[in-house]
């Protein structure tokens, strides 16, 4: 019996909606239009971009670049690690402390 009256409510909702599409009109385009969307299918732009994935991966590589020649730049400069205390009396203690050691 809930069915039943389920599938009527359903039915009163689908003609409830439908009744209110009553006196609407269709819409019209503008005149010319199809023409115009025939002349542009007919003569497609060339576009001069590069594909977007290309694009992607141009600017990817490109950040690699700037970034290694950054680190091989810096690693070649010396500047990394311990600072070297150069007013030691010892220069084997100013070695030792500019290496890391480890005792395991």
């Amino acid at each position: 019996m809930q069915k039943d009256s389920n599938i009527n409510n359903r039915k009163e909702w689908i003609d409830q909606v439908m009744a209110s599409t009553q006196g609407m009109q269709r819409a019209v385009p503008p005149d010319g239009l199809y023409d115009k969307v025939t002349a542009q299918l007919n003569n497609p732009a060339k576009a001069n971009t590069m594909p977007f994935p290309a694009v992607k991966w141009a600017a990817a590589a490109a950040i690699l670049l700037v970034v290694n020649i950054g680190s091989v730049m810096y690693a070649s400069s010396g500047t990394y690690g311990s600072k070297q205390n150069t007013r030691s009396a010892n220069p084997i203690a100013t070695e030792l402390q500019t290496e890391s050691t480890y005792n395991y």
